[in-house]
């Protein structure tokens, strides 16, 4: 199994659009591994996990192929995980097919290629919120965008690839996101954002694996411990709560993302103070295999 870290980012960006804290001056000065854009990822090279403002520009930068994706697993439906607007990009009328390149040219469509079926899943808040975009499902023919409601630890397998939505605690709003344990010729990754842990039925789904790799949150970093969200405390009580279950197969591969800028280092120095404890920081274009 291949990931691609698209975006690293929380929702402000790092660093933060009109912040000057010494955090996002740092990284401004820096550059490099220190600049993340909003947080997605790429399984090997057909599945999306989340779909925010950032992916269109992020993706061609970092030598993805859109076009090759075929299905896409939400977390929630916050703007920095699920940019619906952008699905209306993939529209071309099926009459279009059909033509050549040469004729295709005189006509206006917003995609000039054939692409395959994009499966879409998630919660019900994310599909009111895509089916409140105009321009996608109502004409799904052209988009080539179809999609399936999850539920609580219940598995799903679309091709060769299996999962398992997790409902994560993230807002007052009971079930608004999940977080997916992934499985795929025989490894298994649980991606774990956005979430401040889980409530004991999801938690026992979670403990019930044995992960390969293990990607989560860190919002808060050095930061505040809340409900919403991870710490760097609480991402440590996370990593000990998974060795005591011996759920982690190889002690290594335990990668946080979803790094707001405010109480979290740049990646320089973050990633440096963790190196020793088994934690790594991911950026954006990282590509681990296991």
């Amino acid at each position: 199994m291949k990931i691609t870290f698209i975006g690293t980012s929380a929702g402000e960006g790092y660093p933060g659009v009109w912040c000057e804290c010494p955090n996002c001056a740092k990284a401004r000065k820096l550059g490099g591994r220190n600049i993340r854009g909003n947080s997605c990822a790429l399984l090997d090279d057909d599945y999306l996990i989340d779909m925010n403002a950032h992916f269109a520009s992020m993706a061609p930068r970092i030598g993805i192929s859109p076009a090759k994706i075929r299905g896409l697993l939400v977390t929630h439906p916050h703007m920095d995980h699920f940019a619906p607007e952008f699905l209306e990009k993939r529209a071309m009328a099926p009459a279009l097919r059909r033509l050549s390149w040469e004729e295709k040219c005189e006509k206006i469509s917003p995609c000039f290629t054939e692409l395959p079926m994009l499966h879409v899943y998630g919660n019900a808040h994310t599909r009111k919120a895509l089916f409140a975009q105009n321009g996608v499902m109502e004409q799904f023919q052209n988009t080539m965008v179809t999609f399936h409601l999850i539920e609580d630890g219940v598995a799903q397998t679309q091709d060769d690839l299996t999962f398992i939505p997790v409902r994560s605690r993230h807002t007052s709003i009971p079930g608004f996101c999940h977080n997916y344990i992934i499985q795929r010729g025989g490894k298994t990754l649980l991606y774990a954002s956005d979430t401040g842990g889980y409530d004991a039925d999801m938690l026992d789904i979670v403990l019930s694996q044995k992960y390969d790799c293990i990607i989560m949150e860190g919002t808060f970093g050095l930061g505040a411990t809340v409900d919403f969200h991870m710490s760097l405390k609480k991402n440590r009580e996370m990593l000990r709560l998974f060795q005591e279950h011996g759920v982690w197969k190889h002690g290594q591969n335990f990668h946080l993302t979803h790094i707001c800028p405010h109480w979290t280092p740049p990646h320089d120095e973050y990633a440096a103070m963790l190196k020793d404890e088994g934690i790594e920081v991911a950026y954006d274009g990282k590509i681990i295999e296991f």
